[in-house]
């Protein structure tokens, strides 16, 4: 079946790689650098799939969140479980329920962000950033077990140490049939030592518009909400080979816990009180580099404390979950420099990951002993790694590479109340890399790729142990740059092989009585077939599109999904299409329109318990809509100021996405944000 599958896959995209390799040109194009291997590199000479969002392409398109680019790149999903709680998915992988761990790493410049919890990923402002690098699959070798489906990097600028520049933007915007929301946002960057040193400081406020009612209180638009950042970042360059860096950044958000509402009415819902919520982070990421000449030896210290509060109704409790992360991390590694016939990189990792959670638990304004926990949540963890990748050119056109990680992980749970002594297990991995790359022409390759993701074990509240499972990705891809580099195309087709897949089950606590808990399951896999495609089409008009389909199943039947099945919450197909153009209105002034189109195949989400005699029932099968979303903006530039007229949701479709489970007893779930109009006006200086 693997075979076949293949076959079917590569008969059309061979055909197509072997068209685009001959159109392309024998000429250098403007490619983007990237820094995704360890090491500066052009996107088209990196034999990975990756997607790199630019820091026009993030303005030109209005986003201040991930979620607003998703579609954008292919295979990518995020699932919005409540304010500050997102979930990432990639390539049609889903980190199911229970507790297990993320399953695509987050980085904000060389510090991971991704807490050992896998219903909290954070956002991230998209605020003054030089791009964005998506990358996608199995990245175990450079980035360890929290990119089992992939690895999102946040790069932000470094201050110039020549000019002071920077720029402030505001945006005010109506919900419909809900408030008025408005955000502020900017960065200044000033050289405080001409050549030697900069700083560059990055803030923002939001306001966010609500739009849910709660008719039983008089509350309207509860799911509003504030959120503010501010993120300093010193650059020196000590000597001619020596430089230091030091990023901060404070971010606070407060909010209602969740964006539920009735299932028949996404803007009402019936509660009689709110459930107040906030996400409070501080980062920090220290980067000394020094050129030795063969190679660049790299230092980075991270640190990050998270703090989580919100409220939840569970069995008719009201339950307050105060949770702390704290993680420090550390890597060095080496690189080497220029482009000889072998490029390498090869570090040491170590990192250390405490959480803590005080919950305590209400039922008619008086504190009860039920669900009362004090201790870790879900676990601690200490672990470590060494890694090497390497790449031989073996001649003008091939090369191989090929790269390895060994990791450790001492995991450990336990808590004061009620009392549970600590229990501690051991994790490791060997994940490998090998690919091959053919250059048709400077400007097209194509690659073959071979890679393994792990994701450690972990435990259950019952203390019993789970333990790790891993993917196996194989992978053909293709990237040409066309007709001067005016067209751009990356593609890949893969083949996911999931092992001792983490999922939830149930365990018989006492006679007929059965508990949720995480086991390894069995097997998964599938392949998927990724596109994307870039145009300047003339006239300053510019095209783009992309699409990801994914036929990833389950081999084996269990509570969480039955054999041949997908997971929950995937969709097969994602696509994206834009279409833009700027032209000149009369001297000095250019206008500029883009429409943006994303759209999401309907996804399922089943409810499943096991019954006493072994069998499993089903509670629910919810199926999503379409998600078909268009957002259109339109305005004016000139030098050193813009103003910008913005549509989201342009149809104001407002499928449900996430049930309560079960939605017959619930009859609630989260729903789409109508639509929003607003004016963005920005202004620059300094060249920015």
């Amino acid at each position: 079946m693997k075979s076949a599958a293949l076959v079917l896959l590569l008969t059309p995209f061979a055909a197509f790689v072997a068209a685009s390799a001959a159109r392309a040109q024998a000429v250098t194009t403007d490619v983007i650098t990237i820094t995704a291997t360890k090491r500066p590199e052009r996107i088209t000479d990196v034999p990975a799939a990756i997607t790199a969002i630019g820091a026009n392409e993030i303005r030109d398109r209005g986003a201040s969140d991930l979620r607003d680019l998703q579609y954008s790149v292919p295979g990518l999903n995020i699932q919005e479980q409540a304010p500050g709680a997102n979930r990432i998915q990639l390539r049609g992988v889903n980190a199911g329920a229970g507790s297990g761990l993320p399953i695509v790493g987050t980085y904000v410049d060389e510090v991971g962000i991704t807490i050992d919890q896998q219903q909290r990923d954070g956002p991230f402002p998209l605020v003054d950033l030089a791009r964005i690098e998506v990358l996608r699959g199995p990245q175990g070798t450079l980035y360890g077990e929290g990119s089992l489906a992939g690895t999102i990097r946040y790069i932000t600028r470094n201050p110039s140490l020549t000019r002071t520049d920077g720029f402030i933007e505001a945006n005010a915007y109506r919900q419909g049939e809900g408030g008025t929301g408005y955000r502020v946002n900017g960065a200044v960057g000033v050289p405080l030592m001409t050549d030697k040193v900069g700083l560059r400081v990055a803030g923002g406020y939001d306001k966010t518009a609500g739009w849910i009612d709660y008719p039983q209180i008089n509350a309207s638009d509860v799911n509003s909400s504030k959120r503010w950042f501010i993120r300093p970042k010193l650059f020196a360059q000590v000597t001619d080979k020596l430089t230091v860096s030091l990023m901060l950044q404070r971010y606070v958000y407060e909010g209602d816990s969740d964006n539920l509402s009735s299932a028949a009415d996404p803007m009402v819902r019936q509660r009689n009180e709110r459930f107040p919520g906030s996400d409070k982070s501080d980062l920090a990421n220290a980067v000394v580099q020094y050129d030795f000449g063969p190679v660049t030896l790299t230092s980075s210290t991270g640190y990050q404390k998270r703090d989580l509060l919100f409220n939840a109704s569970l069995a008719g409790f009201r339950v307050v979950f105060d949770t702390a992360f704290k993680q420090w991390s550390q890597e060095v590694r080496i690189a080497s420099n220029g482009d000889g016939p072998l490029r390498y990189s090869a570090g040491i990792w170590m990192r250390d990951f405490k959480s803590e959670i005080d919950r305590t638990a209400f039922r008619g304004g008086a504190v009860t002993t039920a669900l009362r926990r004090v201790g870790d949540d879900p676990v601690d963890s200490t672990s470590s790694a060494v890694f090497g990748d390497a790449t031989w050119k073996l001649n003008d056109r091939i090369e191989i590479s090929g790269g390895g990680r060994w990791f450790n992980d001492e995991r450990s749970t336990g808590s004061t109340v009620p009392a549970v002594a600590t229990t501690s297990a051991k994790f490791d991995a060997f994940s490998p890399r090998l690919s091959g790359r053919y250059e048709w022409n400077r400007n097209a390759s194509t690659y073959a790729t071979v890679a393994k993701g792990f994701r450690s074990g972990g435990f259950n509240g019952s203390r019993t142990t789970f333990g790790p499972e891993t993917l196996w990705n194989y992978e053909l891809g293709h990237k040409a740059s066309l007709l001067g580099g005016n067209v751009f195309f990356d593609g890949a087709v893969y083949y996911a092989d999931y092992k001792d897949r983490q999922a939830q089950s149930a365990a018989e606590v006492s006679p007929g009585v059965f508990a949720a808990e995480t086991r390894n399951v069995g097997k998964a896999s599938g392949p998927g077939v990724e596109a994307g495609l870039s145009a300047r089409l003339g006239a300053g008009l510019e095209l783009s599109g992309t699409v990801g389909w994914s036929d990833i199943k389950s081999k084996v039947s269990n509570t969480e999904v039955l054999k041949g099945e997908a997971f929950d919450f995937v969709s097969k197909v994602t696509s994206s299409l834009s279409l833009s153009q700027r032209l000149p209105v009369f001297a000095g002034l250019t206008g500029m329109w883009r429409v943006d189109y994303q759209h999401a195949d309907p996804y399922t989400q089943r409810v499943r318990q096991q019954l006493p005699t072994g069998a499993v029932s089903t509670l629910q099968d919810f199926r999503s809509q379409n998600q078909d979303y268009f957002n259109v903006r339109a305005g004016v530039e000139a030098k050193g100021w813009s103003l910008m007229l913005d549509v989201k949701n342009l149809f104001d479709k407002r499928p449900l996405l996430f049930p309560v489970a079960p939605i017959s007893a619930s009859g609630e779930g989260g729903h789409a944000a109508p639509r929003t109009i607003g004016l963005t006006l920005r202004s620059t200086f300094g060249g920015t």
